[in-house]
């Protein structure tokens, strides 16, 4: 071996010796962030919640032995959106207790003195303008039939320009929940629904709304009063649109979808099909009440006359009864 292939080799082996330092430095700084920092205020995948199966329903006393209940903070993600004249933040709590779970929120008041089941005037204004915490599957009431427990809880923050804000727990000696809100890494598109997503409000339903697609005309049927039925009577230029609707009453209360509308980019609307109308194949579930779990469709007609494809691009608005706000999904017709 010459003396330049010998020099070539020593080059190497001290550049492979140095990425294995620097490797191995990356790996404990790594390590350190992740195991070192439990708490973390950057915003985090939620896991896609899973529509609840029936026989989940049955909910626990409320929990007596609140002194022996452990609660701590995983993590959280600040919102501070233009839109809005407070800030909010969704926290991921764990929950350990000797027995099953039933804690309400007003045993949490935050340092600005906001009692956490106190805050259906700032839920109404998210909703009002298309902002779902449901998305980020955040709960009301910190229920389970297990003794630990992990929840997503919102927490309003009246002050926008608050840099901090804690959590104090009535119960225990659980330390105070203290969150930095200097970084606000939350955005609109974290709070909107699309389809597939798990809609819910936290404390009595859950709803699951896929994509739409389309069936032949012929299909549709009406029965009447009288349960006399007919062909819908479709005409040959209309097209049958089906959104697939599936929902679970998770604690027995009726749930009822009174109204559907889908609105395009271009505030065309188109109202389902009432009560009455279904298909060879598919259940209207539009006007159904609802004390398990059930799924059905709503039925949309648009007219094609010249049979070219077209696809509509907005949000299918849900009216439940009992419900001031309207639910809109972002998802094309």
């Amino acid at each position: 071996m010459n003396k330049t292939s010998k020099k070539m080799n020593r080059i190497l082996a001290a550049a492979a010796a140095v990425a294995v330092v620097v490797l191995a430095a990356a790996l404990v700084y790594f390590g350190y962030s992740v195991l070192g920092n439990p708490v973390s205020n950057q915003p985090q995948a939620t896991p896609r919640p899973v529509l609840t199966e029936p026989g989940g329903q049955e909910k626990p006393q409320q929990t007596q032995g609140l002194d022996a209940v452990e609660v701590d903070l995983a993590e959280y993600t600040v919102y501070r959106l233009d839109e809005l004249d407070f800030q909010f933040v969704i926290a991921k709590i764990r929950v350990r207790a000797e027995e099953a779970i039933n804690i309400p929120l007003s045993h949490f008041t935050t340092s600005e003195g906001i009692q956490l089941d106190q805050i259906d005037s700032y839920l109404n204004v998210l909703d009002s303008q298309g902002l779902y915490v449901g998305k980020q599957n955040v709960w009301f009431e910190l229920v389970s039939l297990e003794t630990s427990y992990v929840a997503n809880i919102f927490i309003p923050v009246r002050d926008r320009q608050a840099r901090s804000v804690a959590v104090h727990m009535d119960f225990g000696d659980n330390e105070d929940l203290q969150m930095d809100l200097s970084r606000a890494e939350g955005t609109k598109e974290m709070l909107g629904y699309v389809a597939d997503d798990i809609i819910t409000d936290g404390r009595t339903y859950q709803m699951q709304v896929g994509a739409a697609f389309q069936i032949a005309p012929e299909e549709m049927y009406r029965t009447f009063e009288d349960g006399s039925t007919e062909t819908a009577g479709l005409p040959s230029t209309a097209e049958v649109h089906v959104f697939r609707l599936e929902a679970v009453s998770l604690w027995g209360d009726e749930i009822t979808v009174e109204q559907a509308v889908y609105e395009t980019d271009s505030a065309v609307q188109f109202e389902a099909l009432p009560v009455g109308f279904d298909s060879e194949k598919y259940d209207n579930i539009l006007g159904k009440t609802i004390r398990d779990k059930d799924s059905g469709v709503l039925f949309f007609i648009t007219y094609n006359p010249d049979r070219e494809p077209i696809t509509y691009q907005g949000k299918l608005r849900l009216k439940l009864q009992g419900q001031e706000n309207w639910i809109e999904i972002q998802v094309s017709l």
